[in-house]
């Protein structure tokens, strides 16, 4: 009798070791072939759950926001409006080893764009969900500040500490991020 495999948990892994192949060689490396070697199976293990790559990457947008709403919901339970701020603008930081391999992953992506409508549609809707999920909790906030221009800004501020992040590592410790985030949401909460 075949094992039963739970297909929620198979697309999680999969989607998983497309990040890792992602963050070690690029867009470039990343084939159906290296994801069932980096699984350790054949490619019919990996098209019986995403059968291309264009849906391999609508799979790992899935995954990432999925991920928004079970874990971070939790996380911001019984918070303030600035606590619930603060646990998403550090959620969305490298401050871990595997966090920063999934970040250098989706940069190495930038650069590939042009090349597959997925990759434009990764990145299309994750800048559209954490805008979104900044502007509620900015909105939260009551500050009667220009909430579209200063969930801009706290994206910019996110994106600069996790390209720094992924650049020079050492440079950028948890405690370092933590420190440039703190400086961002003193300036929002004075203005």
């Amino acid at each position: 009798m075949p094992k039963y495999v739970d297909p929620a948990e198979r697309r999680r892994e999969i989607t998983d070791a497309a990040v890792r192949i992602l963050a070690r060689g690029g867009a470039s490396a990343l084939t159906l072939r290296t994801l069932a070697d980096e699984l350790g199976g054949s490619i019919t293990l990996i098209t019986h759950f995403v059968a291309s790559r264009d849906d391999l990457f609508e799979a790992i947008v899935d995954d990432l926001i999925s991920t928004y709403d079970t874990e971070l919901v939790e996380l911001e339970r019984d918070s303030s409006p600035e606590e619930r701020l603060r646990i998403l603008l550090e959620w969305l930081l490298p401050l871990d080893e595997e966090s920063r391999a999934r970040e250098a992953g989706r940069i190495a992506l930038i650069s590939h764009t042009g090349e597959s409508p997925g990759i434009q549609r990764f990145f299309d809707a994750m800048e559209e969900t954490m805008r979104g999920r900044l502007a509620e909790h900015v909105a939260e906030l009551g500050l009667g500040i220009d909430v579209e221009l200063a969930s801009a800004y706290l994206r910019s501020v996110v994106n600069g500490i996790v390209l720094s992040r992924v650049e020079h590592p050492d440079l950028w410790p948890p405690e370092r991020q933590r420190e440039v985030l703190d400086i961002a949401l003193r300036g929002l909460m004075a203005s």
